[in-house]
């Protein structure tokens, strides 16, 4: 029995972890790779904060709103602006360097990004992810020898615990398989915290990392927790084209703020009658622009021009992107860069208040996997290391207020035998459908066919628990996607393509139990 249970080592699941661990409580935390690991480690771009006197809570409130087109929740939008200062503290407390300027050690040297008004962008030169991550698993690494925080690694949930009493349904742990095992491991706690990241790798091009397959939202889904939102994917309009690659490579957004300019294969500057921000534009809204003017050309990429600035700089902000380029023989000083979009960050997912809280008693939800409504139908750039930190320490702000209950947990369920069957070929054909069926651009026609493919897939046989989860939280993203018939933020639906007030709400999925 632990006090609380964490299902994921991104940077919320750390931050939830590590909190926690400084308050007494027991800690168990959840790794599906060889150490704790996520998204977090390929965030580029940085983290939002109003730190300079010029900026105000009120313009990143503004910018928040007005990226999510009209869906965000205010007040939760709110709470993420004005306690982001507050985050950006805990984080330097645990060791985080962010990249200061020049002339003062003490100032931060921020960045703008697409949709800011503001530089207001905290970062490490272009690796804001990996120091933050290198930083909180150092915490990790004391906490785990002082035995307050215990990890197992190759570790995946399959199913949640949970328990009812009267009216009420309880999460209780969950049941657990890990690498090369032939059964499943009972894992009880007083509390569980589901930060299990994002579901990218459900699309056949994305940024995120192998382990990013969304079966938070399916197994939150079996225990009867809430989905909100679920039809709002981002796609990332600039990621490296780069077929000799194995994994996709994200060019963060921070180039278009440090002046990138988007242009086609004769160098127009295609953004310039599509938006007044032209390559400033909104992520959603560049991505499609870019996908437009691809079928436009018949051409597989765009480009990404920052050769107009001194190549020192560019050295200097941005070494993991100059560096990767140039193992791809492109030397972004003077040649453009070529991009394509890629499934990159999920705006929805496990509906929760403003401290995490899911639909299910002791059940929390933080970081991409949790639907806290802060970004819309479109998250602005670098809000989402911001929401992981700040919903991460409100959920240990509540889970410690809580009074520690003695409950009589139910009898360990039977052990599952596990079937270790490569999935790999059935989750290409998931990753086809979403990306042909449900991808930048839908139309109703194409989500009924994609339905109708995930549900064959689904039903015509249990291969495995991880590829149920898989091709179960593809089909729900669709479902909610069929639910929505107007274009607004993410969704751009040719049969409905403008905005339609009646559709001015968010659309929640429960399963029936």
């Amino acid at each position: 029995m632990h006090d609380i249970l964490v299902i994921g080592a991104g940077i919320a699941g750390l931050t939830v972890a590590l909190k926690a661990a400084e308050s007494g409580k027991s800690v168990l935390l959840l790794t599906k790779g060889a150490s704790p690991d996520g998204s977090t480690n390929y965030a580029q771009g940085g983290i939002a904060s109003v730190t300079s006197p010029e900026d105000s809570f009120e313009s990143h409130i503004a910018d928040t709103l007005e990226a999510g087109d009209g869906l965000c929740k205010k007040r939760q939008v709110e709470i993420l602006t004005k306690n982001a200062p507050k985050a950006i503290e805990q984080l330097l407390k645990w060791g985080v360097n962010f990249t200061t300027t020049k002339n003062d050690e003490k100032a931060f040297d921020l960045h703008l990004e697409g949709g800011h008004s503001f530089r207001r962008i905290l970062h490490t030169a272009d690796l804001t992810g990996k120091e933050i991550m290198r930083a909180l698993l150092a915490e990790l690494e004391l906490e785990h020898r002082s035995q307050g925080i215990d990890f197992i690694e190759h570790s995946t949930v399959l199913d949640l615990l949970t328990q009812k009493h009267k009216n009420t349904t309880r999460c209780i742990g969950a049941i657990v398989a890990e690498k090369n095992a032939k059964k499943t491991k009972i894992v009880y706690a007083k509390t569980v915290v589901l930060a299990t990241g994002g579901a990218g790798q459900l699309w056949l091009h994305s940024t995120n990392p192998p382990d990013a397959c969304g079966e938070g939202i399916s197994i939150a889904y079996r225990a009867g927790a809430a989905l909100q939102d679920l039809e709002f994917m981002q796609f990332h309009p600039t990621s490296l084209y780069a077929p000799q690659l194995k994994k996709t490579f994200l060019i963060s957004e921070a180039l278009r703020g440090f002046g990138g300019i988007l242009k086609n294969h004769k160098g127009e500057e295609f953004m310039n009658n599509v938006h007044p921000l032209r390559s400033l534009a909104p992520r959603d809204i560049v991505a499609r622009a870019i996908l437009s003017e691809m079928q436009r050309t018949g051409k597989n990429y765009m480009y990404l021009d920052v050769t107009h600035r001194k190549a020192k700089d560019i050295k200097t902000h941005f070494p993991n992107i100059y560096a990767k380029c140039l193992e791809c023989k492109i030397d972004i000083a003077k040649d453009w860069i070529p991009i394509v979009p890629a499934a990159h960050y999920m705006c929805g997912g496990v509906l929760v208040d403003s401290f995490s809280r899911t639909t299910i008693e002791g059940l929390y939800a933080c970081g991409e996997i949790a639907a806290t409504g802060v970004h819309g139908a479109n998250r602005l750039a670098s809000n989402s290391l911001l929401e992981s930190v700040v919903f991460a320490l409100r959920a240990c702000e509540d889970i410690n207020k809580k009074v520690a209950r003695e409950e009589r947990l139910v009898a360990s369920r039977k052990q599952i035998k596990l079937n270790n069957f490569n999935c790999q070929k059935l989750k290409k054909q998931v990753q086809t459908i979403m990306w042909e069926y449900c991808g930048i651009v839908r139309s109703i026609k194409c989500l009924k066919t994609g339905l109708k493919k995930l549900k064959e897939l689904e039903n015509s046989s249990f291969v495995s628990f991880e590829f149920r989860n898989f091709v179960q939280s593809a089909r729900l993203i669709v479902e909610s996607t069929l639910k929505r018939k107007e274009s607004r933020g993410l969704q751009c639906l040719t049969d409905y393509p403008q905005k339609n007030s009646k559709y001015l709400k968010h659309f929640t999925l429960v399963k029936n139990i």
